[in-house]
């Protein structure tokens, strides 16, 4: 099984280099497509994957650690340079050819998260002179504080800002877009700000306080769940966070949050097969990718309106995004995702998602960028966790914990 999940390792890591622009005469130097079908549609987010792919790639000697060194920081440049932010905050898309934004896509908090996610990596693993100065740089630029907003007498972030009332998510009103007022994947944002000595810490401990953190349960599976209960915001903070063993204030281990809200999509999957046959043989995630029609992002239970959102489709990321959380019915599911004709590439892996029906299989024709991501990090998180080392060792993140007072202890309150 070890060398079926280097190979996911491997195959994504091809997927990075064949879907980045690394043309060093490139003004867009670093960017990656958001998915292999749209090549001129690059993501902030999935940058800060290929940014993290580079510290695999060296430690396992797919490229030099001369090439790793170089892509770093030529990306970094752009990232400073190039692409078009609000007070530090990148367009979620941009043109791959110049960092340019794509038409009138918001200025997003979590795509600027995850792209952080992979600089800080970059800034530990390598402890290269320029790297740090770049990461540093674009970093500091983000104020976080300009997104502050009080809900309920309680301090939250808003999720994204768009001057265009007719941009994305605007809902023709220009300016700040809705909040993170609920837990979802944003946890990695309050380590971020608790992290950064330009906040003092009363703020940082509020803003963390301020999202609502609502336990539910499914059977015996009982976890703070999201509005939508989707499974890759669990996977997406653990992908570079190891905190395992870290519990905050209230005895919350979120760690232990994953695993128990993806026991419990475990569970209601492998209970539905009959009107899902794509769950059988273990198989399971109601998450977000590509479907027989589009891109769509399915709900499990418990959710805000009690009700599942699914046709039945799996993505392969949802099963290898549980590496390292929940390994035995990860690896039973890899195994089985193996046995799918047509499902694996060998240049880049698994496609996107499939569905089987009993009048048909549909297998996607694409690679969603984030997501291939999130398979190259929780392949390498089980294999050596060298994205995850690299990340935790980061001064930022461990002065973030330190600040909230998240500990290491043997057991918590409550999850």
């Amino acid at each position: 099984m070890h060398n079926k999940i280097e190979m996911i390792q491997k195959t994504a890591f091809n997927y990075f280099e064949k879907f980045t622009n690394l043309d060093e005469d490139s003004a867009g130097y670093g960017l990656t497509v958001d998915h292999s079908n749209n090549l001129q549609k690059a993501s902030i987010a999935a940058t800060g994957f290929t940014l993290s792919s580079y510290i695999v790639g060296d430690k396992y000697k797919y490229i030099t650690n001369a090439e790793a060194r170089k892509r770093v920081l030529l990306t970094l440049k752009t990232l400073y340079y190039n692409v078009d932010h609000f007070e530090g905050f990148f367009s979620h898309y941009v043109d791959i050819k110049n960092g340019k934004r794509f038409g009138s896509c918001e200025y997003s908090t979590i795509d600027t998260a995850l792209a952080l996610n992979g600089i800080l990596a970059c800034v530990s693993y390598f402890n290269d002179k320029e790297i740090s100065e770049y990461g540093n740089k674009i970093f500091k630029r983000v104020n976080w504080r300009n997104f502050f907003h009080k809900r309920n007498d309680k301090l939250v972030l808003h999720m994204a800002y768009n001057d265009n009332e007719n941009g994305d998510y605007a809902e023709g009103k220009a300016g700040y877009i809705h909040h993170w007022g609920m837990f979802a994947e944003q946890l990695m944002m309050y380590l971020f700000v608790a992290g950064n000595s330009d906040y003092n810490e009363k703020e940082a401990h509020d803003l963390y306080q301020g999202f609502e953190k609502n336990v539910g349960r499914y059977k015996n599976h009982e976890f703070i769940f999201s509005p939508g209960n989707t499974l890759f915001i669990y996977q997406y903070p653990l992908a570079w966070l190891d905190v395992k063993e870290f519990f905050d204030q209230d005895g919350i281990n979120w760690f232990i949050n994953s695993k128990n809200a993806t026991l419990a999509q475990y569970e209601w999957c492998q209970e539905n097969t009959e009107k899902y046959p794509t769950y059988k043989n273990g198989l399971y995630g109601l998450t977000a990718s590509d479907t027989i029609k589009g891109y769509s992002v399915f709900h499990a239970l418990p959710n805000d309106k009690d009700l599942v959102v699914t046709d039945g489709t799996v993505a392969p990321n949802a099963i290898i995004g549980s590496l390292s959380i929940t390994n035995d019915i990860a690896l039973k599911g890899i195994d089985e995702l193996f046995k799918i004709k047509g499902l694996w590439n060998e240049e880049f892996g698994f496609v996107d998602a499939f569905n089987i029906t009993i009048k048909q299989t549909w297998i996607s024709n694409r690679f969603i960028t984030i997501d291939k991501g999130l398979e190259l990090l929780m392949a390498n998180a089980y294999l050596s966790q060298d994205v995850q080392k690299a990340y935790m060792n980061n001064d930022i993140i461990g002065e973030g914990m330190r600040r909230l007072k998240w500990k290491k202890q043997s057991g918590g309150k409550r999850l």
